[in-house]
């Protein structure tokens, strides 16, 4: 019980007057490895943003504040802020969040809802505070964007 406290309490220095929730089937907290393990079933609901997936790794700095957290296998996400709604699905998302950017890689599919389009990739990078999107294809996968237009 100390721990899920110690790292509510930890998680909860990345996020400003929003409350974090992880719920997963099991966790692993090893502090030596300044890491939490969310294995089964992964969900973080952050006011109106949500991440689904089978396994999330929460990584920790020196400080234990959040530095990192990563999204594995079949990652379903809904990014909703002040100016953003996006939607979609990839294999692997990473998120910093001093940095409020977001990394999706693995046949990448994204639904911005607020300027209506879609896009479709290898791998996207998201600058949530700027808007900027870096899109990559590969020989696998074309970047495509189709958008609507008035």
């Amino acid at each position: 019980m100390k721990r899920i406290f110690l790292l509510l309490s930890i998680c909860s220095v990345w996020i400003v007057a929003e409350k974090l929730e992880i719920t997963a089937d099991k966790f692993i907290a090893k502090d030596a490895e300044k890491m939490v393990r969310f294995l089964g079933n992964a969900q973080i609901v952050q006011g109106k943003t949500q991440v689904h997936a089978s396994k999330i790794i929460v990584y920790f700095n020196e400080d234990n504040s959040t530095q990192m957290y990563r999204a594995f296998g079949g990652v379903r996400f809904h990014i909703r802020k002040s100016e953003t709604d996006y939607q979609g699905s990839c294999h692997e998302m990473r998120y910093f969040p001093k940095k409020k950017k977001y990394i999706l890689e693995g046949n990448v599919k994204v639904k911005d809802r607020q300027n209506r389009r879609d896009i479709t990739a290898n791998r996207i990078e998201i600058h949530s505070t700027t808007g900027a999107f870096i899109i990559e294809g590969s020989k696998k996968i074309a970047a495509k964007l189709i958008f609507e237009m008035k």
